[in-house]
């Protein structure tokens, strides 16, 4: 390969030269037919260009086709098959029961409940009342010609009480004092509601006024051993009320 780049030049160079030496020929021969001798001038040398060699290019190797590989297959082994035979058991005789009379059981007697006996509780200690009598307003009626409060004192056991001062007042009035009785009164009288053993009279005509009643515990006496009874009276003789019957009774 190297030896025919090396001919190759070799003849390129040859021609240049045969094609220079033509030139300079043709060049003279017409001048010396028309034109006068010039002087010649001396032909440059031509240039040499160094043409670079051509590199070989490597010739393509055949790619190695794969080739298929033999593996070997086991030869497949024969299992031996083993029978093994189970045992059956010999059915056995079940013997046949016999009647066995069970022995009674003895049955429990539930446990007799005892009544359980109530424990009574101990008993509550009344509270001691605050005062010794306690008074309420047992009756109220209409008089026109008259203002009042009266009533009963009665011992704890509900019988008459004589000798007990009853204190009857207003506010700006000091009132007055009622000394209960052993009898009743009113018990000898066609009217009904005018029972009593003491008796306070205010006025002789309906009046308007807040009274206040307890009992003391004596004459002229404003130490109250009762709660004290509020009553309202008032001149209206229709609608309102005019004479309270008040009883205190003894704790």
């Amino acid at each position: 390969m190297k030896s025919m780049r090396n001919r190759m030049v070799i003849l390129a160079l040859a021609i240049t030269v045969i094609l220079g030496l033509l030139a300079c020929s043709t060049t003279g021969g017409l001048i010396s037919r028309n034109d006068p001798t010039a002087t010649p001038t001396k032909t440059p040398k031509p240039t040499f260009t160094i043409t670079p060699t051509p590199t070989d290019t490597p010739v393509p190797t055949d790619t190695p086709t794969p080739t298929a590989t033999f593996t070997p297959t086991p030869e497949a082994t024969n299992t031996p098959i083993v029978l093994t035979a189970t045992p059956t058991e010999e059915p056995t005789e079940t013997p046949v029961p016999t009647n066995t009379t069970a022995p009674p059981t003895a049955t429990r007697r539930p446990p007799t409940r005892v009544p359980a006996t109530a424990t009574p509780a101990p008993p509550t200690n009344t509270p001691r009342p605050q005062f010794a009598w306690n008074g309420v307003v047992s009756n109220q009626m209409q008089n026109c010609g008259l203002t009042r409060v009266f009533g009963f004192t009665l011992a704890n056991n509900g019988a008459l009480a004589g000798d007990i001062w009853v204190h009857y007042w207003a506010d700006g009035w000091d009132g007055d004092w009622a000394k209960s009785q052993w009898t009743d009164f009113g018990a000898g009288t066609s009217w009904k509601g005018d029972e009593g053993n003491w008796d306070g009279t205010i006025d002789v005509h309906a009046r308007d006024g807040v009274w206040h009643v307890c009992v003391v515990e004596e004459d002229n006496s404003w130490s109250c051993i009762s709660n004290t009874v509020d009553v309202k009276s008032s001149s209206d003789c229709v609608a309102g009320h005019q004479i309270f019957h008040i009883t205190f009774r003894k704790n």
